[in-house]
């Protein structure tokens, strides 16, 4: 019989996780199809397959544009993409493999030794791009994130957290430590979450106390609650921005950030009145240098106030831009909101590198088949393709939704709406982002058996290093909480204009959702309709919760404190719709020979999301019972559908093939075992 197209793809594509970890077992080689097979299908020792990706052809077996789906994966930031993943391929690293067996210590050496690496190569002047051009800087991650989680984050910290905060609000007098931070030549640490005090920023009890006399902050930590925790580079760091409550003359002017030095740039003793503690082992990230510290009256010139938005007089004189201590704290927040889109581009790196590894092994893999004939891969089960393709869908989704969060939050600085559209939607691709990765590396270690739990192949790294992603830089329950209130906000301004015209719910026209079309649950304009609809139903019904709330006495403090289950569930409704909306117009826009298939992807995407939804859409009556039955198959259907191209998708990843664990050659399929 012949090979078809998949089996011709699956000569390519021979997963490494089959090896034997114990013995060699006897390799029976099908001349037919070029395809290795073996007894014993237990994870193992990786077979490595020789590959450069950038040598496959621009189409699939299956006549997919694997080139063109690679450049709307990448967007406008390809070249910047392409030369990290050059980078990557050069192999200089030490095979990272081993890393996980180190002491934390020794990972925390080895981070900062491929840190320095990694800086060298930075493809852009880190201030500019900060301050100009962020969706670059994102985008660096985006590529970055396949080879190293912990390394990410460190990067993250550096630069993001440390050198974003000087660089967004600060003013040139701080920003030559930006330059010296992207040389690492200064390291650094952020200083916002504190002992007592996480999500609540406001409530942080680190002071800043200024000295008229000699023209100084006293920075004190004055209780053990206030210590600074779960801080980034602590072991390493020369110095730390702080957030702290300003104090003038006895009076607290709310909360600031300051230039603090914590270390000797060349002992690397600690200073004078800062004192720390390790956080030590963690379930991930353990070359991540978590520390605790405090301050016991340390002092620090005037200068080191970050001083883009209010400063000090050297007489004391308090001078800000604006008349609240709300706005000018709302401000100071949002300039922190891009840490958030990198998170959401690191999550998608890792969401790929899992992707790629268990989608290969479920074309790999063999078990049973029909009485009498061979064995058949586990990817043609529904119950393996159901679980994998519609992660595969989602992931290009998000790829579209990332790439409009990333130019609306360039467009930030423009005025106080766009900056509060900005953090919203930062806030939901980071939740959406997030979610989706736990739940992707997740279900790769379960689809990849014993393989996926074997730390070489990398799932399980992936699993137990992004697990604080749905926490850190803002925990997810409290950022869905933002949107949510970004929603009603938006409502009430529509009201009051007697118009949706130039709201985020400017869909909802004379009361209804508009559509004309079928009712069909594959048609992505009307699964668009559906979400459209939720989110604004929710929006409504969350408003009239908390006005019966306020009307039997509740105060607004209260009566939202016992809604939140409710809002949290409104915030992922808009991301949902959000996604959903971004993929749909991007497969709208896109080339011709991608159309098609980025089609297909929506549409599993969308019955993948209505599924979850299904019990809300029938019992408030958006969906009927009777299409509600079909939604189940459906997604079956399209799942095996998607299927059929997975390795095609997969490709375009273009995840160079040094930072996984096989490697395979498109040019003359040959298979050598390591």
């Amino acid at each position: 019989m012949a090979p078809n197209a998949q089996q011709r793809r699956l000569q390519i594509h021979l997963n490494h996780l089959m090896a034997s970890t114990t013995h060699h077992q006897e390799m029976l080689h099908d001349q037919t199809l070029g395809i290795l097979e073996r007894n014993d299908t237990s994870a193992a020792t990786p077979l490595m397959l020789e590959h450069n990706y950038t040598r496959a052809r621009q189409y699939g077996s299956n006549g997919v544009d694997v080139e063109t789906l690679k450049a709307f994966l990448d967007g406008k930031y390809a070249d910047t993409k392409e030369r990290v993943r050059q980078t990557l391929a050069k192999g200089t690293f030490p095979h990272f493999f081993d890393y996980d067996t180190l002491h934390y210590q020794e990972a925390r050496r080895v981070l900062m030794g491929w840190a320095k690496t990694f800086a060298d190569e930075l493809p852009f002047d880190l201030l500019n791009t900060l301050r100009n051009d962020y969706g670059r800087f994102v985008a660096w991650f985006e590529a970055f994130g396949h080879f190293n989680t912990s390394l990410c984050v460190k990067m993250a910290v550096q630069y993001s957290l440390f050198c974003g905060t000087l660089a967004n609000l600060g003013t040139d007098r701080h920003h030559e430590f930006v330059k010296l931070g992207q040389r690492l030549q200064v390291l650094g640490c952020f200083g916002m979450t504190e002992k007592g005090h996480g999500s609540n920023v406001r409530g942080i009890e680190t002071t800043a106390t200024y000295d008229p006399k000699t023209q100084e902050f006293i920075v004190n930590t004055p209780n053990p609650k206030a210590m600074k925790t779960w801080i980034g580079g602590g072991q390493f760091c020369h110095y730390s921005v702080v957030f702290a409550q300003l104090i003038l003359n006895g009076e607290r002017k709310g909360v600031h950030v300051f230039l603090v030095p914590m270390r000797d740039r060349n002992t690397q003793k600690l200073l004078p009145g800062v004192y720390v503690e390790d956080v030590e082992y963690k379930l991930g990230l353990n070359g991540i240098d978590n520390y605790s510290f405090g301050f016991n009256n340390v002092r620090i010139p005037r200068t080191n106030l970050l001083n883009r938005f209010s400063d000090v007089a050297p007489d004391g004189k308090y001078i800000c831009k604006f008349k609240t201590e709300s706005q000018h704290f709302g401000a100071t927040v949002g300039e922190l909101s891009g840490g958030r889109v990198v998170i959401a581009g690191l999550g998608s790196a890792c969401i790929k590198s899992c992707l790629a590894i268990a989608v290969r092994y479920g074309f790999a893999r063999k078990q049973f088949g029909p009485p009498g004939k061979g064995e058949i891969s586990i990817m043609e089960y529904p119950s393996h393709y159901t679980r994998l393709m519609p992660l595969v869908a989602k992931t290009y989704a998000l790829s579209s939704a990332l790439s409009h969060v990333r130019e609306q939050y360039h467009h930030k600085h423009k005025n106080a709406e766009a900056n509060a559209l900005g953090h919203c939607l930062t806030s939901a691709i980071k939740v959406a982002s997030s979610f989706h990765t736990l739940n992707t590396a997740d279900i790769c270690r379960q689809a990849c058996g014993g393989a996926g739990f074997r730390a070489p192949n990398l799932i399980s790294g992936f699993l137990r290093d992004t697990h604080v992603f749905v926490t850190f830089e803002g925990d997810n329950q409290v950022l869905l909480q933002q949107v949510a209130k970004y929603l009603i906000a938006q409502y009430a301004q529509a009201v009051k204009q007697g118009c949706f015209c130039g709201t985020i719910l400017e869909y909802y026209k004379d009361g209804k959702v508009e559509f004309n079309g079928e009712q069909d649950l594959t048609c992505p304009k009307y699964q668009l309709y559906l979400f459209r609809t939720r989110e604004i139903k929710m929006v409504e019904e969350l408003i009239k919760r908390l006005r019966d709330r306020e009307g039997r006495g509740e105060d607004e403090w209260e009566a939202w404190k016992n809604e939140i289950v409710f809002a949290n569930e409104l915030g992922l409704a808009f991301a949902d719709r959000m996604i959903h909306e971004q993929f749909l117009k991007a497969s709208n826009l896109c080339s011709f020979s991608i159309s098609n298939t980025l089609t297909l992807l929506c549409k599993l995407n969308g019955l993948t999301q209505i599924q979850k939804a299904l019990g809300w859409l029938v019992s408030n009556g958006v969906l009927c019972p009777n299409l509600g039955k079909k939604v189940d198959s459906l997604v079956v259907s399209y799942s095996k559908e998607v299927s059929k191209i997975a390795l095609e998708l997969i490709d375009a990843f273009a995840i160079p093939s040094q930072v996984l664990p096989p490697k395979w050659d498109l040019s003359d399929y040959t298979v050598t075992e390591n």
